[in-house]
Formats: C-alpha cells, structure tokens, sequence
C-alpha cells in the first residue's frame, strides 16, 4: 500500500509556521550530515528566506 496524498496547506500561525520551518531546517541538515558520512564528502546546504521574524547576521 502506498501512502495517502495529503493536501498541503500554508500555515497562518506565525509561531507555528515558524516551528515547523526550524523543524524541517533541522531535518534537512542531519540529512545532509549524513549523508556526507557515509560517502566521505562535503555537503553543502543552502537555504533561502527563512521564518519570519529571523533574525539576519550583521
């Protein structure tokens, strides 16, 4: 059995958009750490925006 479509949906919560960008971030990046482990290479991640209110490096 194959898994269900799920409808996707913008989150109108800024909090709650901005805890599951964080989540999804942090997901994506031991994906990668992983990922360069096991084939003994550099990975690179690059993310554009971000969750609103994040603060920008001056």
């Amino acid at each position: 059995m194959g898994r269900r479509k799920i409808e996707i949906k913008s989150i109108t919560n800024e909090r709650n958009r901005s805890v599951t960008f964080l989540k999804r971030k942090n997901g994506l990046f031991k994906k990668a750490y992983e990922l360069g482990v096991l084939c003994s290479v550099d990975v690179a991640v690059i993310i554009f925006g971000g969750p609103v209110g994040a603060r920008s490096p001056q």
